[in-house]
């Protein structure tokens, strides 16, 4: 069996997303589909959602299932579009829905290089993604796929404000806290708030993908 890895992810509904102007991200979206035109100039897309989704005029119903419709729409291609990010690494999506205001993008990178590569062009273009989801081939259905991390390798400050930014609601969505506010309650700047929680991650994430 490959060593490939399933990511999942969450992005803005907004721009870069297509579906930016086309939908809000309130109510749900799935079974999504999408092509590029014969010059590549433009995206169409194609989604399920409720039969009374409110969308734009130039978003067109093309099959109706009762309480549910398929739409479809076109757009520009753009360059920073989360999907255009996967088709220059040429990586196919394997899942795409909208859920709780998000975008959720699911696919698989054959190896970490190539999944570090994705996520760092899914950052440079939208800065509030975030990975929900990393699970990495098993060579059998029975293996986990269980990462030890050693809590030695953080700073006694870092691990404080891991617990202070997660007991504050700072990594939900929506956000339970802000920066400043978890800042404030440790009584620290922000900027040295940001720090020490930019090192946690960078040692847990190098844990975690490695």
């Amino acid at each position: 069996m490959g060593s490939g890895i399933r990511a999942e992810v969450s992005l803005p509904v907004a721009s870069p997303s297509p579906f930016d102007g086309i939908v809000d991200g309130t109510r749900p979206i799935y079974s999504v589909s999408r092509t590029t035109t014969d010059d590549g100039g433009r995206v169409v897309v194609e989604f399920i959602a409720a039969a009374d989704l409110s969308v734009p005029d130039d978003v067109e119903v093309v099959f109706a299932y009762g309480a549910k419709a398929a739409y479809r729409f076109e757009r520009p291609y753009r360059d920073e579009s989360p999907f255009a990010v996967l088709d220059r690494h040429g990586v196919p999506v394997s899942e795409t829905t909208i859920r709780d205001g998000r975008l959720l993008v699911t696919f698989h990178a054959t190896d970490l290089p190539t999944l570090r590569s994705v996520l760092e062009a899914f950052q440079e273009s939208c800065p509030d993604m975030r990975v929900l989801r990393l699970l990495q081939s098993s060579s059998t259905p029975e293996e986990s796929d269980l990462v030890t991390v050693d809590r030695s390798e953080l700073t006694e400050r870092q691990r404080e404000v891991l617990a202070a930014a997660h007991e504050a609601g700072y990594f939900d969505h929506p956000k339970g806290a802000n920066a400043g506010e978890v800042a404030d309650s440790l009584e620290i700047d922000r900027s040295t708030f940001s720090e020490h929680l930019a090192a946690a991650q960078q040692k847990l994430l190098a844990a975690i993908l490695d």
